[in-house]
């Protein structure tokens, strides 16, 4: 899928933490980051385990400014607001290429629950749910105008 969601997410360089969004639909988000020797958050270990974390945050921030974008909306800020049962497994090392989702459970008055995981080949390096306060403004008479944001 080709989307350009940087044009979607404020986040820029080093700060961005995924390289391209691989699926969009509805309530389902991925996205794609590999681990460069270099990057900000890269070790000889790999990746820091809060980095894989914001990256899983921004994969989700993307699908929330595509679903606006859909509506008929635009992002205006949005924040990652808690972290429930997350567990982190393992890290991702030099060259891997992590592939994350976030499947969203619930959108209520701009709170969103999303189900995440990330992962490199079969081998888990995180799970969890992510919540997150997102406002969005709509236009008048745009679809999503309607219904509650987030």
């Amino acid at each position: 899928m080709q989307l350009d969601f940087r044009q979607l997410v404020p986040h820029r360089p080093p700060m961005l933490m995924i390289d391209d969004v691989t699926k969009y639909g509805g309530d389902l988000i991925r996205a794609r980051r590999t681990v460069r020797a270099g990057d900000p958050f890269v070790t000889s270990d790999g990746l820091h385990p809060a980095a894989l974390l914001e990256a899983i945050a921004q994969t989700i921030a993307s699908g929330d400014a595509c679903f606006a974008r859909q509506k008929g909306g635009t992002v205006i800020r949005g924040y990652l607001t808690g972290l429930t049962g997350v567990k982190i497994h393992g890290t991702a090392a030099i060259g891997d290429t992590i592939d994350m989702e976030g499947n969203c459970l619930k959108r209520m008055d701009g709170m969103g629950l999303f189900e995440a995981t990330a992962h490199v080949g079969e081998r888990l390096l995180v799970e969890g749910r992510f919540k997150f306060f997102v406002e969005i403004d709509y236009p008048p008479g745009a679809p999503g105008a309607a219904r509650p944001t987030g």
